[in-house]
């Protein structure tokens, strides 16, 4: 029989569910063949199919995975586990359905729950202190491990195949819409970076998308970037806006970097205070500039529907976006995630939570026409003295003008 069987649960309030496969599978993978457990891992990306008889059963879960993840922890006869950020963050929400629940990173423990030495219950693990000891992930555990929209991202069509790659774990900021458990960022070493890269290259995959949130805070960059170069492969990043320097953009450059994400989120600054960004927008311009003088394609990600945001804010954005002109951006809607300050304190920022069907909340709820989306709904929340109308309505006049800007400047 299967010791473990790793389900990776439905996303379909996305309209490409299947654009990536998340790593946490995949490392956990790893983790538990290497320990010489019998594991396999079932993609249930874009809808469940048949499970097979084992004697443990993982789920990794965001918030609104956790329904669906309870659902199937009722129809098998193994004994399950629940981990990811709802387990991390809500861990006593799934208490009586599953057996083990565990919080923080699950390498380390889920093996020592298949051997046994891991009483029932919720299970705090231990922070992972050296990266460098994990394996590599399990690119070989699923059928199509690599994508073809990754590296375009989302809604910007097919492009080269290619893999995501994480660098560190963690986030020393503080931002009040952010749930991250962790805010001590450990790191990995270079040589086990290109080391994974080179693995991947053996796979004919040369396109990358580094997926930490702040790629530009990697302690030794420069000597990453530098070979980085050496390995003549391309890649995309995410970071913040004041983890920019021309040394660093330059570099970024020279190594292969063809396009950074920033999060923008609001344009307001009154927006980015109350919800503790700790950037400018003034450092937004900086940035961008910066990024623009290398030669660095941008990305923006923005977030509606955040404390403190009126028709003001949706002016100064689309203010914004024609003084920058970015390549992309993504428009997200804020959805206060258990563990976040917004979360624990709504009624100090100024929200109210009116939905607790957690089905719904996603940072994607808005409607997609012609697509019928399973959890967008709308927002989870008003913003007191505010209704829902205003607040829907001031999301469509921004995405009506990014509609707009992608046809006026053929970003597509």
């Amino acid at each position: 029989m299967i010791d473990l069987i790793l389900v990776e649960c439905p996303n379909l309030a996305l309209e490409n569910p299947k654009m990536y496969f998340s790593l946490g599978n995949l490392y956990l993978f790893s983790a538990v063949r290497k320990a010489g457990f019998n594991v396999r891992l079932l993609d249930f990306r874009a809808g469940v199919g048949e499970i097979p008889q084992a004697k443990f059963y993982g789920f990794s879960c965001t918030t609104p995975q956790i329904k669906i993840a309870k659902q199937l922890a009722k129809q098998v006869s193994g004994k399950t586990i629940v981990g990811g950020a709802h387990a991390s963050l809500l861990p006593d929400d799934c208490v009586g359905d599953f057996d083990y629940i565990v919080k923080g990173e699950g390498e380390e423990t889920l093996v020592n729950i298949l051997k046994g030495s891991e009483k029932e219950g919720i299970i705090s693990s231990p922070r992972i202190e050296n990266l460098d000891t994990l394996c590599f992930p399990a690119w070989d555990s699923v059928h199509e491990p690599f994508s073809n929209t990754l590296y375009s991202g989302e809604r910007y069509g097919e492009g080269e195949f290619s893999m995501a790659v994480i660098t560190s774990r963690g986030c020393r900021w503080l931002c009040h819409y952010c749930g991250n458990i962790y805010h001590k960022t450990k790191f990995r070493s270079v040589n086990n970076i290109i080391g994974e890269l080179n693995e991947l290259m053996s796979r004919n995959i040369y396109h990358f998308r580094f997926v930490d949130d702040n790629f530009t805070l990697f302690p030794e960059l420069f000597e990453l970037c530098k070979q980085l170069g050496q390995l003549k492969i391309n890649y995309r990043c995410h970071t913040r806006s004041d983890l920019i320097t021309s040394n660093k953009a330059k570099a970024l450059k020279d190594s292969g970097c063809e396009e950074c994400s920033l999060g923008i989120e609001s344009a307001d600054p009154f927006v980015l205070k109350l919800n503790n960004k700790k950037e400018t927008v003034e450092a937004h311009h900086r940035a961008i500039q910066l990024l623009k003088d290398a030669k660095i394609k941008i990305k923006f990600y923005w977030m509606s529907g955040l404390p403190g945001e009126t028709d003001e804010t949706v002016t100064l954005n689309i203010k914004f976006m024609e003084e920058t002109k970015p390549e992309k951006y993504t428009l997200s809607t804020f959805t206060p995630y258990p563990g976040c300050q917004i979360y624990n304190n709504p009624a100090k920022f100024g929200i109210e939570i009116i939905n607790k069907n957690w089905d719904n909340w996603w940072n994607f709820v808005m409607p997609v026409l012609g697509k019928d989306l399973p959890g967008r709904a709308g927002y989870v929340h008003i913003l007191k003295g505010q209704t829902m109308e205003q607040m829907i309505a001031r999301y469509w006049k921004f995405q009506h003008f990014l509609e707009d800007y992608d046809r006026k400047y053929d970003k597509h």
